[in-house]
């Protein structure tokens, strides 16, 4: 069981944890943050049956409470079953660590954050920012084209925000009380600007090695913001739709590489994909 101890997680739930120490993956007491983490790979795993309708509750259940206190607590304890060693999860250790009337929405927003951060999906959302960075000096030296390594990036994103989607912008809001959709969907904002910010510095390394500018008032932050909210809208009509076949990424694939070339300047009113190639060649 893989809880990614090279998350800050104590920076992460910040004041949604009672003690930051319950959350540090190098406290000397190991089981105290194993506890924790069993807590919340509890509830995302009785998320992940709600969702798939594995879960052994029936609708009549989970139409009152699709996530309560007490079916995280078992989760967590099926979970803790798993380790090769003993590890107490209890009712007692949940309110240690999210106490108060206000726990549970606490526990909700440390479960959003930890699913958003956990391995299966920061690997993920990585993927395309390290990919293009890979790959850029292949454009370089003309090895590959500019537009089919957008084309093939984008794609990839495509299916992994849709699937993100999926998860979190319908179902969450649907499987946890209407009351915590705004923890939820804070924390799902959070997710889509950091994601945001890992692109940042892609376009800003394409500048420098593919020789051009922005046009005037662009800038990389912009325009990556510009994308990763056209990859959102994308992602969310295919989520919404259900259908992902629809347009088999091509149209989203073209619509990355127009709005890339439109805040590039190509100078002496020639096309960005004229200038760029003359450019390479030059």
């Amino acid at each position: 069981m893989n809880f990614n101890d090279e998350v800050d997680w104590p920076a992460v739930f910040g004041a949604h944890i009672s003690r930051p120490s319950l959350a540090d993956p190098h406290n000397p007491k190991r089981r105290v943050y194993v506890t924790t983490m069993l807590f919340l790979e509890g509830g995302l795993r009785e998320v992940e049956d709600q969702l798939s309708g594995r879960s052994r509750h029936s609708r009549d259940e989970l139409a009152g409470a699709r996530l309560t206190r007490g079916i995280v607590v078992k989760r967590a304890a099926q979970a803790a079953a798993e380790l090769p060693y003993k590890v107490r999860v209890g009712d007692g250790g949940f309110k240690d660590r999210w106490p108060g009337l206000g726990g549970t929405a606490n526990f909700f927003m440390c479960l959003v954050k930890y699913t958003c951060t956990a391995p299966r999906w920061s690997h993920f959302l990585d993927y395309g920012p390290r990919k293009a960075l890979a790959e850029l000096p292949k454009v370089r030296t003309g090895q590959i084209e500019l537009g089919d390594m957008v084309a093939r990036i984008a794609k990839h994103d495509l299916r992994m925000r849709t699937r993100l989607a999926k998860y979190w912008l319908f179902q969450l809001s649907l499987t946890i009380d209407a009351k915590w959709k705004d923890v939820a969907t804070a924390a799902y904002q959070q997710l889509l600007d950091a994601y945001s910010e890992r692109w940042v510095p892609v376009y800003e390394e394409g500048l420098r090695l593919l020789n051009v500018r922005f046009r005037p008032g662009m800038t990389a932050k912009k325009l990556s913001t510009m994308l990763s909210a056209l990859t959102s809208g994308f992602a969310q009509h295919t989520a919404g739709t259900g259908d992902e076949s629809a347009y088999g990424g091509e149209i989203f694939a073209e619509s990355v590489q127009a709005l890339l070339y439109a805040a590039l300047d190509g100078g002496d009113g020639r096309s960005i994909a004229e200038a760029l190639r003359r450019t390479l060649r030059d």
